[in-house]
């Protein structure tokens, strides 16, 4: 598997291929070792990690040894499960709480408008248009729970 990312300003190719790692130049001994919603139990160079992860859309947030670091999916790459140009319906990546709710039906926003905040795991993800669009309807309002692969937003069909 092989994917390229976005990370402060600099793009990093990431190849996984059986037990080694590569992340640009360097190479690690790499096994996943358990795995659960939102987290990683994995073993790279032989040492024990533990990485909480969240994704919306084209981003990545990974939560490892006390550190956050944000990626982003290089464009033209399409991360499986995530919000494409022609969905209609974001979802939540994961459990949380709707922390703020920055748009309402009929609202046109454009492409990585943030729509909406979402709490998991003490990160906050903002929820972005992945296209410019219309929505169409707000599903949630702030202080809501929500459950993972719930609807949050829906956009109209046609883009802008």
């Amino acid at each position: 598997m092989k994917q390229s990312y976005h990370y402060k300003g600099s793009l990093y190719t990431v190849e996984l291929a059986g037990s080694r790692a590569r992340i640009g130049e360097r190479q690690l001994a790499f096994a996943l070792r358990g795995r659960g919603p939102g987290e990683w139990l994995i073993e790279l160079d032989g040492q024990p990690q533990r990485v909480r992860w969240v994704k919306a859309g084209r981003k990545l947030w990974l939560h490892v040894d006390g550190r956050t670091y944000e990626l982003e999916k290089a464009a033209g790459i399409r991360a499986s499960g995530a919000s494409g140009a022609g969905e209609r319906s974001l979802r939540a990546p994961m459990p949380g709480q709707v922390r703020a709710v920055y748009v309402k039906a009929g609202e046109q926003v454009e492409e990585e408008t943030v729509l909406l905040l979402l709490e998991a795991m003490k990160m906050e993800l903002r929820v972005q248009a992945p296209r410019a669009a219309r929505i169409a309807v707000v599903k949630v309002e702030a202080g809501e729970s929500v459950d993972k692969e719930q609807v949050l937003v829906e956009l109209d069909g046609e883009d802008a």
